[in-house]
């Protein structure tokens, strides 16, 4: 599986914020709001990283994806409460819609992780919504993907490439958003046909043969050469 995103060097404003942690470990989800809201660089860091989210009314965190810097957008999507055991199946939910959301925004690949976690979180409650929420982030994918490729975020595109179609594409939903992506995008057609390993060396025969043939059909190497680099 994937590991979180690498760590980025904070801006110097951001100095200290882990003893300004400690200092707020002890405060109400209200009170971290409001530091959230008013206090300094370091201490909205702070109180980011200590939040319950699922206290604070979804208004508040749409303006806070919208407004807040780029460190502190991040420490707002670490801070999406997937995975819990004993969160609702509408709880997790909510939360796939607000990874999808603060990505749409964003752009940050936390984002991502918090998306695909929180997909995870249904899977594992069994949840009814799953398969219906696993639908709409396949199309939702194929937007998003198609809206970096067009303004050339290449960097946000290898993104997606590191933490979806490396590790999701196991899922029919995913796959299907992928092979439409493939038939439709030159750069993804070519990265896949050329490295094919990478992305399909865990998924069955007919699956690999599927997303080569839309490769080939996307402008990547010929599928017959592709199969090759599989080892196949």
């Amino acid at each position: 599986m994937y590991s979180w995103p690498v760590a980025r060097l904070l801006p110097e404003q951001y100095n200290g914020w882990e003893a300004e942690r400690s200092a707020l470990r002890q405060f109400s989800a209200s009170e971290l709001a409001r530091e959230v809201q008013d206090g300094s660089p370091a201490r909205r860091l702070a109180a980011l990283s200590l939040i319950d989210l699922a206290a604070v009314p979804p208004r508040t965190i749409e303006d806070w994806i919208t407004t807040l810097p780029d460190a502190e957008a991040n420490e707002l999507a670490g801070a999406i409460p997937t995975l819990r055991p004993y969160a609702s199946c509408a709880d997790e939910t909510r939360w796939v819609r607000l990874a999808r959301a603060g990505y749409d925004r964003r752009a940050l690949p936390t984002f991502l992780v918090m998306l695909f976690h929180a997909h995870e979180a249904l899977e594992a409650a069994s949840c009814s919504e799953s398969p219906i929420a696993w639908e709409e982030t396949a199309d939702w994918l194929v937007q998003a993907y198609t809206r970096l490729s067009v303004r050339a975020e290449h960097e946000a595109m290898d993104d997606v490439a590191l933490f979806v179609f490396e590790n999701y594409l196991d899922r029919a939903a995913i796959f299907e958003a992928f092979c439409t992506l493939l038939a439709n995008d030159r750069t993804l057609a070519l990265k896949v046909s050329a490295n094919p390993a990478l992305f399909l060396s865990g998924l069955e025969s007919a699956r690999q043969q599927a997303a080569i043939s839309e490769a080939e059909r996307g402008g990547g190497l010929p599928a017959v050469e592709t199969w090759r680099l599989l080892g196949r």
